[in-house]
């Protein structure tokens, strides 16, 4: 978090020197002890975020590719002749056990164009999908499995 302090601070700047510098490293230090002091905050915390960094990005690129071909499914619909559509409210449960990673999927679930979630109460998810065939095996998806790495 302190290194991200001073990127911030370098970046909102806009000039680099000598006394930016110092000035970022001091201010990013009173507001990194601010952060421990105050907030809450644990440095263990951040090491475990850092040692994650990879599944972070992992699961941005199955976020992506899983957007990509529900865009794809959306567009096929939306194009077609015919309107074949059929659409459900599907109740589903995972495996994932906690909040954050329970909340990850359901945003990114709604992010998905043609399903929405409606409601998440004791980790029983109620979606509404514009096809049926969107939401196929949704509860062993990648990024139901991605998740799960998080929480091992």
């Amino acid at each position: 978090m302190f290194f991200l302090y001073i990127l911030l601070w370098l970046i909102f700047s806009m000039r680099l020197s000598a006394g930016i510098i110092v000035a970022g490293l001091i201010i990013s230090a009173i507001v990194y002890r601010f952060a421990c002091v105050h907030m809450d905050y644990k440095p263990a915390d951040e090491y475990k975020l850092v040692r994650k960094w990879f599944l972070v990005l992992q699961y941005a690129y199955i976020l992506l590719w899983e957007t990509a071909k529900a865009v794809v499914a959306v567009l096929r619909i939306v194009f077609s002749r015919s309107i074949n559509i059929k659409p459900r409210i599907i109740y589903f449960r995972t495996a994932l056990k906690t909040k954050p990673a329970l909340a990850v999927l359901a945003n990114s679930i709604t992010l998905m164009p043609g399903s929405v979630v409606i409601a998440l109460e004791d980790g029983v998810f109620c979606v509404h999908c514009l096809d049926a065939k969107l939401v196929e095996n949704i509860e062993t998806s990648a990024p139901v499995r991605q998740l799960q790495k998080f929480e091992e």
